[in-house]
């Protein structure tokens, strides 16, 4: 017959100075005073690691705070190097670039103050318990049931706050950019772990949930492109159409200082982008500063309108229309004279998009 030990197996032991410290710390804890030293030792380590973790995040916030601004020398000679044209920026754009930054750093440094926190309660609580008898598998067992009931009924929040970590982590967007977040589009204005506020043109403020957002457009992420895509009559020169387009950029260039501030580099019209039974489609192209696309466009149309009248360049009309003047000579226009108007802003002073435009391309 098998004969049964009712003596119970040693316990492994440790080897070396980690045996050391063992037999150290039950002696310790051998008696009810060693016990309350053990106690004030689990603390006075546990207040020790909150104190370095939170000069940790303090450096980590910092640095993402101070980043790299587009007024260091270093970031713009590696701009250059990676070929991103980058005009200087304005005061304001620069004070739009702080603020991003230092909202960023404040909800990544929150998120992991709270992350900390939580750790450093939950390792302290139950080293207590464990200290004073209570039996902490039991109780580990019940908060988990709790943590899955949790997790079940709020979904939804968990995932607004996991979708809110990645999107600062990986910086989509910032405070003062222009997105399109699929149903809302307009000016961000705060960017928290839960959601996203924005700001449309027509000053709606809309409440995005992150866990709702599925795409990201950033119009204005270092830098943006004027679009202007014209439609000319089927019989028209397109050398001379595509010569009278560059040459509007040009013309608004030199008249305006603030479009001349804010194209990067030169117009581009490839050639002919489609045709149609009634017109042939031109686009023009620019590389411009972050939301200056708008204005550059306005200025840009204004002068197709005033070339195309002189050189007697026709646009297409619908194949309905009826044509009584085919008179194709050089036009007189008669316009009003311009006056100053405020371009729509937001609250820190960057422009919006056009109204029920968000891409700038008049469809």
């Amino acid at each position: 017959m098998l004969s049964v030990s009712t003596e119970p197996s040693p316990s492994p032991t440790l080897e070396g100075p980690a045996s050391e410290v063992q037999n150290l710390w039950e002696d310790l804890t051998s008696d009810t005073s060693g016990q309350f030293i053990g106690l004030g030792l689990a603390i006075l380590l546990l207040i020790i690691v909150w104190f370095v973790g939170r000069a940790v995040i303090r450096g980590i916030t910092l640095g993402i705070e101070r980043g790299a601004p587009l007024s260091d020398s270093r970031t713009r000679r590696a701009l250059k190097k990676a070929k991103i044209p980058i005009a200087d920026p304005p005061t304001m754009e620069l004070r739009l670039e702080a603020e991003r930054r230092r909202q960023r750093a404040n909800t990544i440094g929150r998120v992991l103050n709270s992350t900390l926190a939580v750790v450093l309660i939950t390792v302290g609580v139950t080293t207590v318990m464990s200290m004073i008898g209570v039996p902490i598998g039991p109780l580990m067992a019940s908060a988990g049931v709790v943590g899955v009931a949790l997790g079940f009924g709020a979904q939804s929040l968990v995932k607004d706050v996991l979708s809110g970590v990645f999107m600062l982590l990986e910086d989509q967007y910032g405070v003062g950019d222009v997105v399109n977040l699929g149903e809302a589009t307009g000016s961000v204005e705060e960017v928290g772990l839960r959601c996203t506020r924005l700001r449309s043109l027509d000053g709606t403020v809309w409440y995005v949930p992150n866990g709702e957002i599925t795409r990201v457009g950033n119009m204005t992420r270092m830098w943006s492109r004027a679009l202007i895509e014209v439609r000319f009559a089927y019989d028209t020169d397109v050398e001379a159409a595509r010569q009278a387009m560059i040459d509007a950029v040009q013309s608004a260039r030199d008249g305006h200082r603030k479009v001349a501030s804010a194209i990067l580099g030169d117009a581009e019209v490839a050639g002919v982008e489609s045709l149609e039974y009634n017109a042939v489609m031109l686009r023009l192209l620019v590389q411009v500063n972050p939301a200056t696309q708008w204005d550059v466009q306005r200025e840009v149309r204004l002068e197709m309108r005033r070339i195309f009248a002189e050189r007697g360049i026709e646009l297409a009309v619908p194949g309905e229309a009826m044509v009584v003047d085919t008179d194709r000579g050089k036009r007189s226009l008669h316009d009003s004279p311009r006056t100053e108007h405020d371009q729509p802003v937001d609250e820190h002073g960057r422009p919006l998009p056009p109204r029920n435009d968000p891409d700038g391309d008049d469809e």
